[in-house]
């Protein structure tokens, strides 16, 4: 696609993003702003799939905050509209991580893995969060177990830790659907958790001291989720490599024997084709 022809389709997809973020009221005014500059990023360095991704998060973020809206009022921890901090919070990674893509520090896969882990994390956190504080269980830090009220930074409960694996489960099976490859839905199933729980130990490490805050916690938890996500890709191409090795050892060796049984090698027993056999099956 032309530059030009690719930067007024992206600004007419956002001016439309953000004109039904506005009405929905998912957003306040600065959260809109500064969400459309990350969404016009993210499609300008990308495509369409990798916004909808971010966009899916938005809406799953902005329904679920709203169940239970009556008991959240009456313990003071209702919030209608998401602000800039929540906007920046939750996306700025996952942005950053196109950033480093565009500049060619990562590839494109490894990218697109940190991407999906990133917003994993976020969505992960996001449902322990809103639906976790709903519970009749009584949360217990991380740290030690011991019982704390609700609302404690660090705690958690079962329910909480369900919906956090649910959370992370919806986006990173949309992910999977999206760029048809189901290696994104266990690696962003586990790296949303890994990003959900850092939160949480963040948070009860840090955060109840005053350390930190929800921002700053909520911006490590994608971190860690997208950095959890690129290492077990990178592990999984680690792997995926030595087995492709031994592969090339194997079909050599096999070739070399049956040199020696045999004089003339049919082309199906070669080195080169019984790689080609073995790099379909992996």
């Amino acid at each position: 696609m032309d530059i030009y022809i690719k930067f007024i389709y992206s600004l007419v997809v956002v001016l439309i993003l953000a004109y039904a973020i506005k009405r929905k009221g998912y957003l306040d005014n600065m959260g809109v702003v500064v969400s459309s500059i990350m969404a016009f990023i993210i499609i300008m360095g990308t495509d369409l799939k990798w916004l909808l991704l971010m966009v899916g998060f938005l809406i799953l973020g902005s329904l679920i905050s709203r169940v239970g809206h009556s008991k959240k009022k009456s313990m003071g921890i209702y919030e209608s509209k998401r602000s800039i901090k929540n906007v920046l919070a939750n996306g700025v990674v996952a942005v950053l991580i196109i950033i480093l893509y565009l500049i060619g520090i990562l590839d494109y896969s490894m990218a697109l893995f940190g991407y999906v882990g990133a917003i994993s994390a976020a969505t992960s956190d996001t449902f322990s969060s809103e639906l976790g504080i709903l519970s009749n269980e009584t949360p217990r830090l991380i740290t030690n177990f011991k019982k704390v009220e609700k609302g404690v930074d660090g705690g958690i409960t079962f329910y909480g830790t369900v919906a956090g694996v649910l959370g992370g489960f919806l986006i990173s099976f949309m992910a999977g659907l999206l760029f048809n490859d189901y290696n994104l839905l266990w690696i962003g199933i586990l790296s949303g958790i890994l990003g959900n729980f850092s939160d949480s130990l963040f948070g009860a490490l840090f955060e109840r001291r005053n350390i930190l805050n929800n921002e700053h916690v909520n911006f490590i938890c994608t971190l860690v989720g997208g950095l959890s996500a690129m290492i077990l890709y990178g592990l999984k191409k680690i792997k995926k490599k030595k087995i492709g090795a031994i592969g090339i050892e194997t079909a050599r060796e096999f070739e070399r024997t049956f040199n020696r049984e045999v004089d003339v090698v049919p082309k199906e027993y070669t080195a080169e084709s019984l790689l080609e056999s073995l790099k379909e099956e992996i």
